[in-house]
């Protein structure tokens, strides 16, 4: 045997072209493993700006509904047949009409520190759905309201309104009294101590109400706006007797009407929806009492200009809402849509 025959211990690697091989599958599977991440993540992104659109679209809307369907309820009368006495100076509110649109804002105050960014406002007066009866007669104008408890939680400082189904007062209450519950309705708080007449308890007796005027706009705070933008997010305002706008939903950049109208022109009116009219021709007709049914159209944001984080599409998309042309941005943006019957004036 050969014991002295030379073995090779030379080891083989990898050649360069093996190398390049294996580099390239691995990026390629980096590259889909990537692709499927930014498209997953950007699903979720569209996804989650859609479901959050969504779901403050119900809110705005089903807290809109809610007074609009009582819009013009004062107890057994209607404002469309009873236009109340209103002595209101502290808080002020508007003479109740029920239902008011002011279109593109035209005729309505914006509130101190708020700016109306785009849209209809819309203004919306009711009596609380349960009232309170008198126990006593008031034996002049001026007297104190007596009442007999206050399941209401009347206290002062609430606009009030008294009714007996034929005649009413909007006034605000500067006293309640415990125990024997009387209601003051002094000058200090209104423009005047009287009311329009002493009401009684003689079939159907007065009730008392808790009252409001409710209106809607969408604004920003004026601090924050500034080259016609917002600072924060865009906001759907909510303002109780003149009182501090609160924000409702954030990221609605328009809202608008459309309203159902009775146009029969009979005497008493039909109650049928005729037509579908903006708020410009009912306003110029006056025609509110025959107001049935609202359109209110909502136009959603994904989220504020100012974040990048609201930019979920993949290419920029322009958007025309109520013949308003949106500068094409990769925020999501859909139109909510709601039509409410007024139950009040609906046969």
């Amino acid at each position: 045997m050969n014991f002295n025959r030379p073995v090779s211990l030379r080891q083989s690697g990898l050649s360069l072209m093996e190398l390049m091989i294996a580099i390239t599958i691995g990026f390629i599977v980096v590259a889909g493993v990537g692709y499927l991440y930014l498209g997953s993540r950007q699903t979720f992104k569209t996804q989650d700006s859609l479901s959050t659109i969504q779901e403050n679209s119900r809110f705005a809307l089903d807290t809109m509904s809610s007074d609009i369907r009582m819009a013009g309820y004062m107890g057994c009368g209607n404002l469309s047949g009873i236009t109340p006495v209103n002595i209101t100076q502290n808080p002020q509110i508007a003479t109740p009409t029920g239902l008011q649109v002011f279109p593109g804002g035209s005729g309505w105050t914006v509130p101190a520190s708020y700016t109306r960014v785009a849209g209809d406002v819309l203004r919306i007066s009711h009596a609380s759905s349960s009232g309170v009866t008198l126990t006593g007669n008031m034996t002049v104008a001026n007297a104190n309201i007596q009442l007999n408890g206050n399941p209401g939680n009347f206290k002062a400082g609430d606009v009030l309104m008294v009714s007996d189904c034929q005649h009413a007062d909007v006034f605000v209450a500067n006293n309640v009294s415990s125990g024997s519950v009387t209601i003051a309705h002094s000058n200090s708080v209104n423009t005047t101590n009287f009311l329009s007449q002493a009401y009684g308890m003689s079939p159907p007796p007065a009730q008392v109400y808790t009252f409001q005027q409710i209106d809607y706009f969408v604004g920003c705070p004026t601090a924050s706006w500034a080259g016609g933008q917002c600072s924060v997010p865009v906001a759907l305002y909510q303002i109780i007797n003149n009182g501090v706008p609160q924000a409702l939903v954030d990221n609605v950049e328009n809202m608008a009407f459309l309203l159902g109208v009775d146009t029969s022109g009979t005497v008493p009116p039909a109650k049928v929806v005729g037509a579908y009219q903006t708020p410009t021709v009912v306003a110029a007709a006056n025609n509110w009492a025959n107001v049935l049914t609202v359109q209110a159209h909502l136009l959603m944001v994904g989220g504020p200009a100012n974040d990048s984080g609201s930019n979920v599409t993949v290419a920029s998309q322009a958007y025309t809402f109520n013949s308003v042309a949106y500068p094409a941005d990769r925020r999501l943006r859909q139109e909510a849509i709601a039509t409410i019957a007024i139950r009040n004036r609906l046969p």
